[in-house]
C-alpha cells in the first residue's frame, strides 16, 4: 500500500526522475540541451537539442522539501481589494509530511506608536492532486498562520499541487509626496520561507493600465532586479527562476492617481504590551511593591547622596578664611548676589561644567576662545568669493609653543587640535575630533573634581546609576519571558509579569535619578554662588553700566564666560552700543574678520553675527556625529523586502 497522496511511480520512481532530471540539468548548463516542462514538474525529462542561448531549467535545489513551482495571480479592484490566487507544487523530498503552511502578515510598523493593518477574507485551498487541503488557521499578533492538509495524515509525499486563494483589503498605497501615483509595494515571497521557491510567476492585473512596474529580489534590501518584468495591457507579470532560502521577491506596480479613489491605508494603533497582563494576584501585588518599595530607596538614596554641601553661617559665595567651617545641605532658594567679575582663577570650561554638572561641547568651544582671547592661538575667518556672505570657516592658528601654565584639559584640547601643526581649518576637524572631543570633557570632570568641587566625579557618578538602572531593565525583560510563560501554565503565578514590570520601574526611575547624583562640596557650593552672580551681571548689565577702563578689553576678558552662558549675541550688543555712543572699545587681536565696518561701529552686527556664528559651527564641528540615510518609495529607493505583506511559509 502506497502512502497517502504518493504519486503512482513510488518513491523509487521519484529518485529515478530526480536523478535524471539533475544529469538532465548538467546536460543543459553546458548548452547541449533543454529540458522541458515536465522534467520540472518531476516527470522524466524530455531532452531535444536546442540552440545554444535556450535557458536552463531550475534544478531540485534539495534532496527534502521545496517548492517547484509558484505562480501567483492577483487582481485588484478600484475599491483597494484584490483577490489572490496562489498555485505552486510542493515537493516533498525525502521528508514525507502533512502539507505545506504559509503565512499572511497581518500588521506592520508605521512608527513607535501605529500599525498599518492589512485585513483578509475568503481564505481558502485546495489540492489537484487530492492530497489533503483542509485549512489549519492560526492567528498570531501580527500574521495569520495557515497549515494546509489534515492534522491526522503525516505521511503525504511526492510532489504535490495546491492551490490557496483569499482576499486581502489595505495594500494599495494611495498617491502622496514619496510617490506621485497610486502604488501596490507588495513582498510577494517574504523572508520567512524555509523552503527554496523556483519557477515564480506573478500577475497583477489592476482597473487600469499600469505607469511602471519593478520587482526586486534577494535578502532584506537588495535592489537586484528580477528575471523579468513587463505589463501587457492592464496586467503586469514578474518571472523569477529561484528564489533561495532567505531571499525576497518584493514587486512594486504603480498607477495613474486616483485608480483607487478614497482607498487609504488602514492605520490602528500598536498592541498594548500590558493588554494579556492578568487582574491582580498575590504575584502581581509583589511586582506591585517591589516597583513602589524600590522606587522609594532609589529616590531616598539620590537625595542623601546627590545633594550639594554649602557652607554653614556664611554668605551663598564666601569661603571660610581657615578653611574649617560647618557644612550642611545647600538651600537652592537661596538668593545670590551679582558679581562684576567671574571667579578668580577660574576658566569658562570649569564654570561650565561646575554649573550644570557636564562637560558640554560647548564648554570646550568657550575653552578654545578664551586661549585665543589669552594669546595661545588665533581665529581668523576664511575669505569667501563673495564678501557679502557669512563666514563658512575658519582656520585656528597655534601661537604659543610654552604651554607649562595651561590646565591639564586645556593642555589636551591644543594637542588634539594641531596634533603636530601650527595651523588647521575648523572644516577639517568636522566628523574627526569626537574622540579628543571626549578626552577633553573627561579632562574637565578630572579637573573640577580634583580641586574640590564635587564629592566624586559627575561623570561617573551618574554612570554608576545609569548603569545600575540599564541592568534593572535588561534583567526585568528577561526575567519577562519566564513570567509570561510560568503566569500562563501555572495558576497560582497568575499575574507573575507585575515582577519584572517592577524591576523594570525601578530601573527607569534609578536612570531618570541619575543626573541628580552628583553633589558639590562646600567649595564647589560657593564657586557656584559666584557664577551664577557673574552669570545675573553679564545677563542684566546694560552699556552704561559697565566697569572697565578705557583700553581694557573687558569684552573679549568675558566672552567665553557668555558663550558657556548662552549670552553671546547679548553681550556682543552690549559693546555694540558703546561704540555707537562713541565710546573707546578695544578691538581684539585674537580674531580677524573679513568685513568692513564703519569706522568707530567695530562691534556692529557684523561682529556679533561672526562670532555668533563661530560659536555655532565650531561646537557641530567639535563633536560632530556620521551622518544617517533613510529610504524611499517602491520606485525610489525600493528593495527586496521593503514593501507591504511578505510572510513565509515552508512544510509541516
Amino acid at each position: 500500500m502506497t502512502p497517502h497522496g504518493t504519486r503512482p511511480d513510488g518513491r523509487a520512481g521519484r529518485r529515478h526522475r530526480r536523478t535524471a532530471a539533475r544529469v538532465a540539468a548538467l546536460l543543459a548548463a553546458a548548452g547541449l540541451l533543454t529540458l522541458s516542462s515536465p522534467a520540472l514538474a518531476g516527470a522524466a525529462p524530455v531532452v531535444r537539442a536546442v540552440p545554444v542561448e535556450a535557458p536552463a531549467a531550475v534544478p531540485d535545489q534539495s534532496s527534502g522539501r521545496e517548492i517547484t513551482r509558484y505562480d501567483v495571480s492577483a487582481a485588484l479592484g478600484s475599491d483597494g481589494r484584490m483577490r489572490v490566487v496562489i498555485d505552486f507544487d510542493f515537493d516533498f523530498g525525502d521528508d514525507p509530511g502533512h502539507g505545506p503552511y504559509l503565512t499572511l502578515v497581518t500588521r506592520q510598523g508605521v512608527d513607535d506608536t501605529t500599525d498599518r493593518e492589512f485585513r483578509y477574507s475568503g481564505i481558502d485551498a485546495s489540492s489537484s492532486t487530492g492530497a489533503p487541503a483542509q485549512v489549519n488557521r492560526e492567528d498570531t499578533s501580527d500574521a495569520i498562520v495557515l497549515r494546509i492538509g489534515d492534522p491526522d495524515v503525516d505521511d503525504v509525499s511526492g510532489v504535490q499541487t495546491y492551490q490557496v486563494t483569499y482576499t486581502v483589503d489595505g495594500f494599495v498605497n494611495p498617491a502622496n509626496a514619496q510617490h506621485s501615483g497610486d502604488e501596490l509595494y507588495w513582498n510577494v515571497i517574504g523572508s520567512g520561507w524555509e523552503v527554496p521557491i523556483g519557477r515564480v510567476s506573478v500577475n497583477i492585473t489592476g482597473p487600469a493600465t499600469p505607469d511602471d512596474q519593478v520587482c526586486f529580489v534577494g535578502e532584506y534590501g537588495s535592489t537586484t532586479p528580477c528575471d523579468s518584468a513587463s505589463s501587457t495591457g492592464d496586467t503586469s507579470t514578474f518571472l523569477q527562476q529561484l528564489v533561495p532560502v532567505g531571499s525576497q521577491l518584493t514587486t512594486t506596480v504603480g498607477w495613474p492617481a486616483g485608480t483607487f479613489p478614497g482607498v487609504e491605508p488602514f492605520l490602528v494603533d500598536k498592541p498594548d504590551p500590558l493588554a494579556a497582563v492578568r487582574p491582580l494576584t498575590p504575584a502581581g501585588g509583589l511586582g506591585l511593591a517591589i516597583a513602589a518599595l524600590g522606587s522609594f530607596f532609589v529616590v531616598r538614596r539620590v537625595r542623601r547622596t546627590g545633594r550639594d554641601q554649602a557652607y554653614l553661617g556664611l554668605t551663598p559665595g564666601l569661603r571660610p578664611a581657615g578653611g574649617q567651617a560647618a557644612t550642611g545641605y545647600r538651600d537652592k532658594r537661596t538668593p545670590v548676589a551679582v558679581q562684576f567679575t567671574p571667579p578668580e582663577g577660574v576658566r569658562p570650561g570649569e564654570l561650565g561644567t561646575l554649573v550644570d554638572e557636564k562637560a558640554d561641547p560647548v564648554d570646550v568651544t568657550a575653552t578654545l576662545v578664551d586661549l585665543a582671547v589669552r594669546g595661545y592661538l588665533h581665529i581668523s575667518e576664511v575669505p569667501r568669493s563673495d564678501p557679502g556672505k557669512k563666514p563658512k570657516d575658519w582656520t585656528l592658528t597655534r601661537l604659543s609653543a610654552d604651554e607649562s601654565q595651561l590646565l591639564p584639559f586645556e593642555q589636551t584640547l591644543m594637542r588634539e587640535i594641531f596634533s603636530g601643526r601650527d595651523e588647521v581649518r575648523l572644516k577639517d576637524l568636522r566628523t574627526t575630533f569626537a574622540a579628543s572631543m571626549k578626552k577633553v570633557q573627561d579632562g574637565l570632570y578630572d579637573h573640577v573634581t580634583h580641586v574640590g568641587w564635587f564629592r566624586s566625579n559627575p561623570k561617573n557618578v551618574r554612570a554608576t546609576w545609569w548603569a545600575a538602572g540599564i541592568a534593572l531593565v535588561v534583567a526585568a525583560f528577561f526575567i519577562g519571558f519566564f513570567a509570561l510563560a510560568a503566569g500562563s501554565s501555572t495558576p497560582w503565578l497568575a499575574g507573575l509579569l507585575w515582577v519584572p514590570i517592577g524591576l523594570g520601574i525601578v530601573g527607569v526611575v534609578a536612570i531618570v535619578c541619575a543626573n541628580a547624583a552628583p553633589a558639590r562640596t562646600g567649595d564647589g557650593t560657593a564657586v557656584l554662588a559666584q557664577s551664577l552672580g557673574f552669570r545675573q551681571y553679564l545677563a542684566t548689565a546694560e552699556a552704561n553700566q559697565l566697569r572697565f577702563e578705557e583700553g581694557e578689553d573687558i569684552f573679549s576678558r568675558y566672552l567665553p564666560y557668555a558663550i558657556v552662558f548662552g549670552l553671546t549675541e547679548r553681550w556682543a550688543r552690549v559693546f555694540s552700543e558703546l561704540a555707537a555712543q562713541g565710546r573707546a572699545v578695544e578691538q581684539p587681536g585674537w580674531y580677524t574678520g573679513y568685513y568692513n565696518p564703519m569706522p568707530g561701529f567695530f562691534w556692529g552686527t557684523a561682529f556679533a553675527s561672526s562670532m555668533d556664528r563661530f560659536e555655532t559651527i565650531a561646537t557641530e564641528s567639535l563633536s560632530a556625529p556620521t551622518p544617517g540615510s533613510s529610504g524611499g518609495s517602491g520606485f525610489s529607493g525600493g528593495f527586496s523586502g521593503g514593501g507591504v505583506g511578505g510572510g513565509g511559509g515552508g512544510g509541516w
